[in-house]
C-alpha cells in the first residue's frame, strides 16, 4: 500500500475515532447536564417549600392567638365599651386574657386592639399612637371581611402584621367591632433564610411591595425585587399566604451552570487525554512497523529506480564502445570504459549522501561518456566554488539533472549544445544550477511541471513511476531527506532553455578526501 493511502486511511480513522467520541462525550454532556438542571430545579422548590412552611409556622402562632383574642367575651364587650371609666376597667381583664392567651410563644410580639372608630388600645410592645394609625388606614383601605396579613414598616420597622375582626356577640348580619392587631419582627424570619442543605449558590429573599426586606444575601435588602432576575440565573416567588409578603428562592449563574462547566472541563480533559494516547499510539505504532515498513518499500523502489538508470545508461555505453571498436577507434573505447567503470564503482560503492567532489567527478566521466557517444557534441561549463568540496549532498541528483539537460535540452540540436552547471554556497545551503540553451518548454507546461514538482511529497512511487527517471522522483527524494524547504525549482531562459536550480542543506564532509 502506497504511503498517501496509509495517511489518508490513518486520517479517516482518526475523524471517526474524533467523531465518535465527540459524539459519545456529547450524549453524556446532554444527559449529565439535564440531570443537574432537573436537579438544580428540584433543590430550589424544596428549599422554597421549606421556607413557605417555616414562615408559615412563624405567624400561624400570630394568627391563632389573635383570632382566640378576638372570640373572647370579654374583648368584644370590650371594644363596644362606651364609658371611658368601664372601659379602662375592662382593658385589664383583658390584659389578662391576653397575656394568659400568648405566653410564653409570643413573648416580644406586639398585640393591640382598635375600635371600629379607631380608638386603639396597646397591651404588649411599644408601637407609638402613630404607627397604629397606620395600621388601622390600612385596615380601612384593605379589609375585606376576613383575617387580613400584610408587611408594613412602622416607627423604622418592619413587621407582620395580622389583623383578625372581631364581631358583637349576638348579631345576624355581623359587622366588626373591632379589630385585634398582632405585630411580629420581620426580622425574627432571618434565620429561615439560610438552609444549611441547600445547593452552594442558592439565595433566598423575603420582598414585600416589590422590595426585597430581608435576604441571604445582605446585599439584595432594600432592592428592587426585579433586580433580582438580572443578578440570578434563576429565581422562582411564591406569595405567602394572602398577604403582600412573597418568598423568593434564586440561584446564581455558577451555581446553575457549575455543572455543566464543570463536564465540559471534564469533557475537554478525556478529550486531550484520548487525543494524546491515540497519537502517541499511532507515533509508536509508526515507529515500530509503518515507518520501517515504508523506508524498507521506498529503499526497495529506489533500488529499482537506480538499477534501472543505471541499466539503461549502462547498456546504452557499452553499445556505444562496440560501435566505436567496430569503427576501430580505439583510444574512444577505452575513454568511454575507464570512465564506465569509475562511475560504476562509485555508485555501488557510495552510500546516499557523497561527497560534493564525488559528484562532481561523476558529472565530468558522464559528459566525457556522453561526448564519446555523440563525437563531442556537447560544450559543458562547470563552474563550482572550490569550498563546496569540503561538503557533502544525496547522491545521485545532479547527474540525473544533467542526462535530462543533454538527453531532452539540447539532444535534439545539431550543433551549438551548451550546458552551464554551477554551484555555489548561499546563506547556508548549497545552490546547484544546471542551464541549457535547448527549445525550453511552453511557460503553461513549465508552470504545471513545477506546480507537479511542489506537490511531490504527496506523489508515491506507482509502478508507472518506475519506468523513466523523473524530476518528480528527484524532488521526493530531497525532500524526504532534507524538508520541504529544499528541492527543485524550475526556470525559463530568455533566449531560450531551462534552468533547474537545486537547494540543499549546507552539510559539511568530516572525512579525510583522498583525491
Amino acid at each position: 500500500m502506497s504511503n498517501r493511502k496509509l495517511r489518508r486511511r490513518f486520517l479517516l480513522i482518526f475523524i471517526w475515532f474524533c467523531f465518535s467520541v465527540l459524539a459519545v462525550l456529547f450524549a453524556y454532556y446532554f444527559i449529565f447536564s439535564s440531570y443537574v438542571r432537573q436537579n438544580t430545579r428540584e433543590s430550589m422548590a424544596v428549599t422554597e417549600d421549606r421556607l413557605l412552611s417555616e414562615l408559615s409556622h412563624e405567624f400561624m402562632r400570630l394568627r391563632v392567638a389573635a383570632e382566640s383574642i378576638a372570640a373572647n367575651t370579654f374583648v368584644q364587650n370590650f371594644l363596644t365599651e362606651s364609658n371611658v371609666s368601664a372601659y379602662y376597667e375592662k382593658a385589664g381583664t383583658v390584659s389578662e386574657i391576653i397575656n394568659r392567651t400568648i405566653f410564653p410563644h409570643m413573648s416580644g410580639d406586639h398585640i393591640s386592639t382598635i375600635t371600629a372608630g379607631g380608638v386603639s388600645y396597646l397591651f404588649t410592645g411599644g408601637i407609638s399612637s402613630a404607627g397604629i394609625r397606620t395600621v388601622y388606614e390600612r385596615i380601612l383601605k384593605t379589609y375585606a371581611g376576613a383575617t387580613l396579613y400584610f408587611v408594613v414598616e412602622l416607627d423604622g420597622t418592619d413587621y407582620f402584621c395580622l389583623i383578625s375582626p372581631v364581631f358583637a356577640d349576638g348579631f345576624s348580619t355581623p359587622q366588626p367591632v373591632g379589630y385585634v392587631v398582632a405585630l411580629s419582627y420581620l426580622a425574627r424570619a432571618r434565620r429561615h433564610l439560610t438552609d444549611p442543605d441547600a445547593l452552594m449558590g442558592i439565595d433566598t429573599a423575603i420582598i414585600a411591595d416589590d422590595v426585597v426586606l430581608l435576604s441571604s444575601n445582605y446585599e439584595l435588602e432594600g432592592q428592587s425585587a426585579s433586580e433580582m432576575e438580572r443578578l440570578y440565573g434563576s429565581v422562582i416567588l411564591e406569595r405567602f399566604a394572602d398577604s403582600n409578603l412573597f418568598a423568593s428562592v434564586m440561584i446564581t449563574n455558577n451555581a446553575l451552570f457549575f455543572g455543566e462547566r464543570l463536564l465540559f472541563i471534564i469533557t475537554l480533559v478525556v478529550f486531550a487525554v484520548l487525543t494524546v494516547a491515540f497519537a502517541s499510539l499511532h507515533r509508536v505504532l509508526s515507529a515500530k512497523m509503518v515507518s520501517p515498513m515504508l523506508e524498507r518499500a521506498d529503499d526497495m523502489r529506489m533500488g529499482l529506480l537506480r538499477t534501472q538508470i543505471d541499466a539503461h545508461f549502462t547498456i546504452n555505453t557499452i553499445a556505444c564502445i562496440a560501435g566505436l571498436a567496430r569503427q576501430g577507434k580505439n583510444e574512444k573505447i577505452i575513454i568511454a570504459a575507464e570512465n564506465l567503470s569509475k562511475m560504476l564503482t562509485n555508485r555501488h560503492s557510495s552510500n546516499d549522501e557523497v561527497n560534493v567532489y564525488d559528484q562532481m567527478e561523476d558529472i565530468e566521466r558522464y559528459i566525457e561518456i556522453m561526448n564519446v557517444r555523440s563525437d563531442d557534441k556537447f560544450e559543458v561549463e562547470l563552474d563550482v566554488d572550490e569550498a563546496l568540496m569540503n561538503y557533502r549532498m544525496h547522491g545521485r541528483v545532479l547527474q540525473p539533472l544533467v542526462e535530462n539537460a543533454l538527453t531532452h535540452g539540447v539532444g535534439s540540436k545539431t550543433g551549438d549544445c551548451l550546458l552551464d552547471v554551477t554551484g555555489r554556497l548561499e546563506d547556508g545551503n548549497i545552490i546547484f544550477q544546471i542551464s541549457d540553451n535547448g527549445a525550453g518548454i511552453m511557460p503553461a507546461q513549465l508552470q504545471a511541471l513545477q506546480e507537479m514538482l511542489d506537490s511531490a511529497d504527496e506523489w508515491d512511487y506507482d509502478d508507472y513511476r518506475l519506468k523513466g527517471v523523473a524530476m518528480v522522483n528527484i524532488q521526493k527524494r530531497i525532500r524526504a531527506q532534507y524538508g520541504k524547504q529544499y528541492g527543485l525549482t524550475l526556470a525559463g531562459n530568455p533566449k531560450g532553455g531551462l534552468t533547474v536550480t537545486v537547494s540543499l542543506p549546507a552539510i559539511r564532509d568530516d572525512r579525510e578526501l583522498i583525491t
